[in-house]
C-alpha cells in the first residue's frame, strides 16, 4: 500500500483553516502545505512574533493570531 503524501492534497481555495500550535513543528508544516493548495490559514499561537517569522518566507495566505489555550482570557479574546 502506497503512503499518503501532502502532494495528494486537493485544492482548498476558498477554505479557511485554523491551526493551533502552528508556530513550529508539525503545525507549521501543516500550515505550509494547506496554504500551498490555496487555503487561508489562521495560525493560532502563543508566540506571534515567532510564527510571523516562520511564515515570512512562505507563499500563501496566512493570518497569525495570539491564542494560549491554557488561558481562558486568551481563548475568549
Amino acid at each position: 500500500m502506497a503512503k499518503w503524501t501532502a502532494d495528494q492534497l486537493s485544492t482548498m481555495v476558498g477554505v479557511t483553516v485554523v491551526i493551533t500550535g502552528a508556530g513550529g513543528g508539525i503545525g507549521l508544516v501543516t500550515a505550509r502545505e494547506l496554504a500551498r493548495v490555496g487555503a487561508h490559514v489562521v495560525l493560532a499561537v502563543r508566540n506571534v512574533d515567532k510564527a510571523r517569522q516562520a511564515v515570512a518566507g512562505m507563499r500563501g495566505d496566512f493570518d497569525v493570531r495570539r491564542l494560549d489555550v491554557a488561558d481562558l482570557g486568551s481563548v475568549h479574546a
